[in-house]
């Protein structure tokens, strides 16, 4: 009985923190901003970024990112989530690549053809099924410099 009360408590206090923690939500990211890269191909050997939402009561998330030629994406299913709500609030975004936040504009994406570009950066990237390929069927942002 103790243990659970230790891991429930654990639990509670990494979930109050202001960074994102596995999949428990954060607050504002912390780290050095600097501008959108031309070439966003650095950021393709990075597995999972922080995204944060809302500048005005930052909302931040670990998420998969994709890049495709000079735009940065990012996903998630038909039925969206907090932060895509928060971006169909406004669009202002931060993403942080290990230490490096990058400030940009995100607009969700409806164009088919980018769509299955997006989408096929995600099966290249992160071994997705290509015949059951979430991303297609999801939610697409591409992430414009500010």
């Amino acid at each position: 009985m103790i243990r659970i009360a230790l891991s429930l408590a654990t639990l509670l206090l990494l979930a109050g923190c202001e960074e994102p923690f596995i999949v428990f939500a954060g607050g504002e990211l912390t780290g050095e901003v600097v501008p959108a890269p031309e070439d966003w191909s650095s950021i393709e050997q990075i597995d999972t970024v922080q995204l944060e939402t809302q500048p005005d009561d930052p909302y931040s998330v670990n998420i998969w990112v994709a890049a495709v030629g000079a735009d940065l994406y990012v996903a998630t299913g038909a039925d969206g989530t907090s932060w895509s709500e928060h971006i169909a609030e406004g669009n202002a975004v931060r993403v942080r690549a290990e230490t490096e936040i990058f400030e940009l504009e995100a607009y969700q994406v409806f164009d088919a053809s980018e769509r299955a570009r997006v989408a096929k950066a995600y099966v290249d990237k992160y071994d997705l099924d290509e015949t059951d390929n979430w991303v297609m069927k999801g939610m697409i942002f591409r992430l414009d410099r500010r």
